[in-house]
């Protein structure tokens, strides 16, 4: 994560100027962002989203996304923005609700790749934290938000579960890892930033299965997890372990301390805003 944060302000610059868009206004925007004027460039897009001809444009939410993600890496900002990664995920979750409508939306969804990579990326990591300090509840907020921008990401959804039944959520959290498991096969392929958290997910699995410390609770919701889903996990964890790279291979304890550091940078209020738009 760290090489793509020191990236990450040289691509979006170089990115928005080869794909900027031709309205005056949104341009505007985009010269705010290159020249890092930041809190100027979301000022004009929260503005933006408000004109009824720019509410669906994926321009808006992109800019959005990018401006909060900045504010958000940026020390001396964020104690006036407390809840900048926050809206930055929001906003990515409206550049993927409207990726494709209107169809126009499209092209600018697939430039935003890269970046809704880094901001995930980001995400995961806040999660990581509150989980390696036993908040399973934040953490659990965290990762249902990457979730929302990247719905598709089966890894994530099956961490999700693993923190939803740490945090007693059995219910959701068995749905969860229902909804990851079953599109979980051998021809899957994880997101490189994504990838660590599904061996990871994985490995979680099965100490909560073989624990039969919530066999209670999941009879409950009539799930009844076997030695046979265990032995299946692991057949994948070995499938995706092709995935991982050396450097990507480090001890809970390793990854405790270089997420510390990492949060520094994107420090997070303690309210949680989880409300459904």
């Amino acid at each position: 994560m760290k090489k793509l944060l020191i990236l990450s302000i040289l691509y979006l610059s170089v990115q928005l100027l080869i794909a900027q868009p031709e309205d005056k206004k949104l341009g505007k925007i985009t010269f705010l962002m290159v020249d890092g004027e930041y809190e100027d460039a979301a000022d004009k897009a929260e503005k933006l989203k408000e004109d009824s001809d720019y509410r669906k444009n994926a321009w808006v939410y992109y800019y959005l996304s990018q401006a909060y993600f900045e504010i958000a890496s940026t020390p001396e900002l964020q104690e006036d923005y407390p809840k900048a990664l926050k809206e930055s995920f929001k906003a990515a979750y409206k550049l993927t609700k409207y990726k494709d409508k209107p169809e126009e939306n499209l092209e600018v969804y697939e430039t935003a790749k890269e970046f809704l990579s880094i901001l995930k990326d980001s995400v995961i990591t806040v999660s990581e934290i509150y989980y390696d300090n036993e908040n399973y509840r934040k953490a659990t907020y965290y990762l249902k938000n990457v979730t929302r921008f990247s719905p598709d990401d089966y890894a994530v959804w099956l961490m999700k579960g693993v923190y939803e039944i740490k945090s007693r959520n059995i219910g959701e959290g068995v749905k969860s890892i229902l909804f990851a498991m079953e599109n979980l096969n051998a021809e899957y392929v994880p997101d490189p930033v994504s990838t660590p958290t599904l061996i990871d997910a994985l490995d979680e699995f099965e100490l909560i299965v073989k624990s039969g410390e919530y066999d209670q609770y999941f009879k409950a919701y009539k799930y009844n997890p076997t030695q046979k889903d265990v032995d299946d996990a692991l057949k994948l964890k070995e499938i995706f372990m092709k995935y991982m790279k050396q450097d990507e291979i480090i001890s809970k304890e390793d990854r405790k301390k270089e997420s510390e550091t990492i949060y520094k940078t994107f420090r997070s209020d303690d309210i949680e805003d989880d409300e459904d738009e």
